[in-house]
């Protein structure tokens, strides 16, 4: 597992991060919608399996808002988008309202995972729009890749105290505390190669805020997944499981990061 876990890394990050550098916002959009529709099918699998309709109408929904900032990456579009997904969720379902045993619980289900992942994932796109866009995804990337290794590692080794033993039994304190400190250093790293406009009097904190609410995002995956008996969401990645496991913490931290650029723009552009 720990092999297959670093290999999986070094095939995966030369080829995202070339791509990030050279490929422009053409490759990133690809890799976003790519990425959204694995982690929906996923979700779908683990709450509609063996209803392939679900899943597909699943998909597709969810991708609406993801499209919708592909084509006009303004946060405004997302609330028609938000809205197309609630509507076209509540007409499948009165639709086909004898063809569930809980007709209200499932639709829960179903427009929890259309829109969580699928509004989360718009909202990390719009980041690429932003000044200096494709740098602060490097960063968010960055940021946290390393506070996930970091709590893998810490935890592993010196894991002592469970963080949230209800929800998932492997994650502890230390490893909390040893990937947000991974974060910071990374932060810093990042500051010195890449980040120079900015400052590590910001960059530091937004690292902590970062590592922080990509644990959110990794415990609220882990809610999902023990609500339906699953220990990784799918296979796709050889020692990470699924790509739902992989991005789980950079679906929250994205729209976190992404907020705080957005209003810092705008409030910026107004003192101006």
């Amino acid at each position: 597992m720990h092999k297959q876990r670093i290999l999986t890394a070094l095939l995966l990050v030369p080829a995202v991060l070339t791509g990030l550098m050279w490929g422009g916002i053409i490759f990133f959009n690809c890799l976003v919608l790519f990425t959204a529709a694995l982690c929906l099918y996923e979700y779908f699998s683990m709450t509609s399996a063996q209803k392939a309709v679900s899943q597909a109408a699943g998909i597709l929904i969810g991708l609406i808002p993801v499209g919708a900032v592909i084509l006009h990456p303004a946060p405004s579009l997302l609330l028609f988008a938000l809205f197309l997904q609630c509507l076209i969720t509540v007409i499948l379902f009165l639709l086909t309202y004898r063809q569930h045993d809980r007709p209200f619980q499932q639709m829960a289900v179903f427009l929890f995972g259309v829109t969580y992942i699928g509004l989360l994932s718009a909202l990390t796109t719009c980041i690429y729009s932003l000044p200096n866009g494709r740098l602060w995804i490097l960063f968010l990337l960055a940021i946290v890749a390393a506070a996930d290794t970091g709590a893998y590692y810490v935890g592993s080794n010196l894991g002592k105290r469970k963080l949230c033993p209800h929800i998932s039994k492997g994650k502890t304190v230390e490893g909390a505390l040893g990937g947000l400190a991974a974060g910071v250093l990374t932060a810093l790293i990042c500051w010195l190669l890449f980040m120079g406009f900015s400052s590590p009097d910001i960059l530091v904190p937004l690292a902590v805020l970062l590592g922080i609410s990509s644990q959110i995002g990794d415990l609220t995956e882990s809610v999902i997944k023990r609500a339906w008996g699953f220990k990784d969401s799918g296979r796709i990645l050889p020692g990470h499981g699924g790509m739902f496991d992989r991005v789980d913490g950079l679906l929250m931290a994205g729209p976190v990061l992404f907020w705080i650029l957005y209003f810092s723009s705008t409030s910026c552009a107004a003192a101006n």
